[in-house]
């Protein structure tokens, strides 16, 4: 067990990639305070090193805070009651506290430690043994060293660098200290300064644009009810000037249902609020991947396809990739492994799924890293269920298939919308990706677009990052054919259509280099192409308006009466023009 190991304060991007590489997602706060300054604040943070470097590139000076709840970390911040790292060490053992990963606050004279524990728990406040603090957990974030503290100046440091140890059971069952803020008369407490520190942050909630003038007034009245003494005027005027310098934005926080959960919405004061600021946009992340030019980050995926072609295998083959880091079908790269992979499955039984994933060789991984319900399990899981909501920092979310967790009518524009809000939510929540597999209609033809490849409510399609629609060449060999695959929403990356083909383990492998290698979609059986009979005259249109954009070469076919999407038009003007690429528009909706 290591001890004192200060970390030097020259290099905080340096120590925020050590922390991100234990497993911590971390953000960027104000230098020499605790305020993120990301948009999203500790809901921003994140284990990718890139966009730590981007972040620290701009704010080099930027201390480092921890978000507990992706980290899913508890973490024990003592503040009051100990005096030095003896009077700490007698403390833990006598109270039964295990070793573990602690850190020294930069608060002095105050001895304040941080213990970090595996497993999040219910933020609230303690009291053990005549030690006094908070426990930190789902709802916040931690400064980490080696940050500077805002009113001493001094360093957090590792006082303890030892394994971070499981929560404790008796840290699980810890009660709140009990809130006098209510009560009539005296109030009585044993640190008065924390009490008003809590006091404050519950009434600028309370009372909308609560001035500092006027916050200042009411502290000063109940510092006079303290029955331990008042504190001195001018301690009380610094309390509430140090909430309103590390807490500028505190406003009332009426709840709204957001797929069917609550969350919070602040109340804008100014139109400029309902904007990226400038700072934003400049800490903004770039496109980012967990398997390159395949599955993006902070985005919905959807893999699409008529029913027995193959969904499932698809997305299990993605999921074998982001847990081994193996390239998907031996050629997309995974560039960014998840913490878990949760697959949702209610449309089939333990059984068969199992016998899938013992085949494609994940049952290694099962409830480590890779966890998976079928329709055997008892209830019916909601994507708005606060237990799944624990698991979602981190993970990447399968749902297969989508129309089992939309509540209504998949043709509903209505209902596809609070879908997709419930969706939107997972992500907010921490999770790093979803992936929704859907069913294609029946009869959609022998061309592929987004429009016929997914079933219901155009609103289906609007909300997703990527679209990988997908078909058997020939379904009458379904072990043997290969399955078409082709990229029906390019709107933040380009690609080209390739083949996959099936081996007995279950992994699909890629057939050819899909940037020389042409392929089209075989048409079915019984199926004509060009039924409109007006493929020539389309074709001829786009190959005399070569500067259009697809949206204008769309608009211009319907003035002539020739219906065709954006995905015909694309790859067609591809094979007009020789490029192999479907789009010049990497932004196409």
């Amino acid at each position: 067990m290591k001890r004192g190991r200060a970390v030097g304060m020259s290099n905080f991007l340096e120590s925020a990639l050590d922390l991100a590489s234990r497993g911590f997602h971390v953000l960027p706060l104000k230098p020499r305070d605790k305020w993120p300054i990301v948009a999203g604040g500790f809901k921003a943070a994140t284990r990718d090193p890139e966009q730590l470097a981007l972040w620290w590139k701009r704010n080099p000076d930027a201390n480092i805070g921890i978000a507990c709840g992706a980290s899913q970390l508890c973490v024990m911040d003592a503040d009051h009651g100990l005096t030095s790292m003896e009077d700490f060490e007698a403390w833990r053992i006598r109270n039964g506290v295990p070793v573990t990963y602690t850190v020294r606050s930069g608060r002095r004279p105050e001895f304040g430690v941080q213990m970090y524990f595996k497993g999040p728990v219910p933020d609230s406040k303690f009291n053990l043994d005549g030690v006094r603090g908070e426990i930190k957990s789902a709802g916040g974030l931690v400064v980490s060293p080696p940050s500077i503290h805002p009113d001493t100046g001094d360093q957090y440091v590792v006082l303890v660098d030892a394994p971070i140890a499981p929560t404790p059971e008796f840290i699980k069952q810890l009660k709140k200290v009990p809130d006098h803020s209510t009560e009539l008369g005296g109030i009585d407490t044993e640190s008065r300064n924390s009490e008003l520190c809590s006091f404050i942050g519950r009434i600028r909630k309370q009372v909308d644009a609560l001035g500092e003038p006027e916050c200042l007034v009411i502290c000063l009245q109940r510092n006079e009810r303290y029955t331990k003494g008042p504190l001195p005027e001018e301690e009380v005027k610094e309390i509430v000037s140090k909430q309103y310098r590390l807490y500028p934005d505190v406003h009332p926080d009426p709840l709204v249902t957001i797929g069917g959960s609550k969350t919070e919405e602040k109340k804008v004061t100014d139109w400029r609020e309902l904007f990226h600021s400038k700072e934003d946009a400049l800490n903004a992340p770039p496109v980012r991947f967990l398997i390159k030019d395949f599955l993006q980050r902070e985005g919905v995926t959807a893999i699409a396809a008529p029913v027995r072609e193959r969904k499932s295998l698809i997305a299990l083959n993605v999921c074998h990739a982001l847990l081994t880091g193996d390239n998907l079908f031996d050629h997309f790269e995974v560039v960014y492994k998840p913490e878990r992979v949760l697959y949702l499955v209610p449309e089939c039984s333990l059984g068969p799924f199992t016998d899938r994933v013992k085949r494609i060789g994940l049952m290694d991984y099962v409830g480590r890293t890779f966890f998976y319900r079928t329709l055997s399990a008892e209830g019916h899981l909601k994507l708005n269920d606060e237990a799944l909501s624990q698991a979602l920092p981190g993970s990447v979310v399968v749902l297969d298939t989508a129309i089992r967790f939309l509540e209504g009518d998949e043709n509903s524009s209505q209902d596809v919308r609070a879908f997709a809000d419930s969706i939107f939510a997972m992500l907010r929540r921490g999770a790093e990706s979803v992936v929704m597999l859907h069913h294609s209609p029946k009869n959609n033809g022998d061309s592929m677009t987004l429009e016929n490849a997914m079933r219901g409510s155009g609103d289906m399609g609007a909300f997703l990052a990527c679209c990988w629609g997908t078909r058997l060449q020939d379904p009458t060999e379904p072990y043997k054919s290969a399955s078409f695959m082709s990229n029906l929403k390019q709107r933040d990356f380009q690609s080209q259509d390739f083949e996959v083909t099936s081996g007995e383990d279950c992994r699909l492998h890629i057939v050819g280099d899909p940037s020389t290698r042409a392929v089209t979609l075989q048409p079915r059986k019984g199926n004509k192409g060009n039924k409109d009979g007006m493929d020539e005259t389309a074709e001829a249109v786009i190959r005399a308006n070569p500067k259009l954009k697809i949206k204008e070469l769309e608009e211009q076919l319907k003035v002539l009466g020739i219906k065709r999407g954006t995905t015909w038009i694309g790859k067609a003007r591809a094979r007009i023009n020789g490029t192999g690429v479907t789009t010049g528009e990497a932004c196409a909706a």
